[in-house]
């Protein structure tokens, strides 16, 4: 039976017409809707990603937040008081009580400058002047680094005096003052959490203390060991650079000078920048530039940097 003898009825030619039109429909709009279909999975898969990675900088923005958070809290804890009045004299008494009760004597402190970092914190600059034993600037030293503060020693200039165990000191500070911290009226200064021992500080004070820093080099005697008799070598050229020392670095009429002690020639010499001395009788040394902890030197056309209470031969690389 033929196709055509099974649609002679007007019935089955319909639904032949209607099956065909049905598969046409789905040619036609299966592969659109299919496209719109696709097309929205991979919106929506786009959308999820950048969901995800935007959810992740956001947890790790919020944990930067708290980190910052905690950080914050815990510098505005040993922050000067914001109030500036307060800030400054506070600070200024402090240093005051903490020098004389190391021992200094003639102190003084005078307030320098004051620097507003835009609205996140102010800077405080100040010096003391005064009168120590070593003994006693190592107290004093131990006792400022044990407090847990926002505050630092950007400079020290010691000066001996003649005749004496005393010597000048120049002390620069700088502290902050947050400008979120309290509007105290007054200081409170704690001890770090992490601060030497006792025991380790009385080590290092003996340490620092039983250095002559002002006094003449004796080299040890040479241990001598039996040994059979031989020629005498040529005797070689002294050198004098390991006993020569810059022993210190202060300020004269505004002019930085360095002091040298050559040991083994029992001489000392107080030199600004572009002068020279004679090292053996044979070297000449020039001063290049002086540095509050440093003296450059040129020596037989080479430059040599040597920090203070160092030896000529214990230069920077």
């Amino acid at each position: 039976m033929s196709i055509l003898e099974n649609l002679s009825s007007p019935e089955k030619r319909e639904k032949f017409l209607l099956v065909v039109a049905g598969i046409l429909l789905v040619a036609v709009i299966g592969p659109i809707a299919y496209g719109y279909y696709w097309t929205d999975m991979k919106r929506l898969r786009l959308q999820k990603t950048r969901a995800a990675d935007n959810l992740k900088k956001l947890k790790e923005d919020t944990r930067n937040a708290d980190e910052i958070k905690e950080r914050l809290e815990k510098l505005t804890a040993i922050s000067l008081p914001s109030n500036n009045d307060v800030a400054q004299s506070a600070y200024q008494n402090w240093l005051l009580d903490q020098a004389k009760g190391s021992g200094l004597r003639e102190v003084k402190v005078d307030r320098g400058s004051m620097q507003s970092v835009k609205e996140f914190y102010k800077k405080y600059t100040m010096t003391l002047n005064g009168r120590a034993s070593l003994a006693q600037l190592a107290t004093f030293l131990e006792q400022f680094q044990r407090k847990d503060h926002l505050q630092l020693i950007r400079t020290i200039s010691v000066r001996p005096i003649r005749e004496s165990q005393e010597m000048d000191v120049m002390i620069r500070f700088e502290s902050l003052a947050l400008q979120q911290a309290p509007s105290a009226t007054t200081l409170t200064m704690r001890d770090k959490v992490n601060a030497l021992s006792a025991d380790a500080g009385k080590a290092m004070h003996k340490a620092i203390t039983d250095r002559a820093l002002f006094s003449a080099y004796v080299p040890p005697s040479p241990q001598r060991t039996a040994s059979a008799p031989s020629p005498p070598p040529a005797p070689p050229s002294f050198d004098h650079a390991p006993y020569t020392y810059v022993m210190g670095v202060t300020e004269v009429d505004g002019k930085l000078q360095a002091w040298f002690d050559v040991r083994t020639e029992a001489k000392q010499y107080r030199l600004y920048e572009g002068q020279s001395f004679r090292l053996g009788g044979a070297v000449t040394c020039y001063v290049r530039k002086i540095d509050f902890d440093r003296v450059t030197i040129e020596a037989a056309g080479d430059l040599y940097t040597v920090r203070v209470s160092r030896s000529l031969v214990e230069y920077e690389d």
